[in-house]
């Protein structure tokens, strides 16, 4: 029996050794998955952050262009009302000509235009103007000529001294400085 029993004590010592052995396997194991799943959670989180920070870029990217066309698309808007606006302003003049208004109006351009000049003068306008313009050259004292080829909706065209003098005070003129003046007023006011 002897020998028996120093198998059965070789045999419970080499379970208690592969169970000691087992054991440190499973603890070193667990330490190695633990490990594992950490490395890994820290990949998914840097992938996710880094999915996030570009999610954030194409989304600012986004928005910036939606706001920059929303902005060209609104400028555009506003520049064809302005431009609509005048364009309303000139033909509104072709249905002031003949009225009490409209000759005050040529009146005034007309003796702007003329002031200050001297000698023959030629006076350029539409055929409709050509009594005004007519007027207007009597009342300035000045000597000259009516050409009634113009094609203006409003007001004249003075040529004096030899045609090294011109003046174009016209209804178009007018509304075109004060267009380029008053433009981005207007803007900011319709804004």
């Amino acid at each position: 029996m002897a020998i028996d029993d120093i198998f059965k004590a070789l045999d419970k010592e080499a379970d208690e050794e592969s169970g000691l052995a087992l054991e440190a396997a499973r603890e070193q194991a667990k330490g190695i998955i633990e490990d594992a799943e950490a490395q890994a959670a820290k990949v998914r989180d840097a992938r996710v952050v880094a999915a996030r920070a570009r999610a954030a870029v194409r989304s600012a990217r986004v928005l910036n262009a939606a706001r920059l066309d929303s902005r060209r698309l609104l400028s555009g808007v506003k520049e064809r009302t302005l431009s609509d606006a005048f364009d309303e302003a000139l033909t509104q003049m072709d249905s002031l000509r003949g009225t009490a208004e409209y000759k005050a109006l040529f009146r005034a351009l007309a003796s702007e235009a003329l002031e200050g000049l001297s000698g023959d003068v030629t006076v350029t306008v539409h055929p409709a103007d050509k009594a005004l313009a007519n007027d207007a050259l009597k009342a300035s004292g000045l000597t000259g000529s009516v050409d009634v080829t113009g094609s203006s909706r409003g007001g004249l065209t003075v040529s004096a001294d030899g045609g090294h003098v011109l003046r174009r005070n016209t209804v178009e003129d007018r509304i075109g400085k004060f267009r380029r003046t008053s433009q981005s007023d207007i803007a900011r006011i319709i804004a």
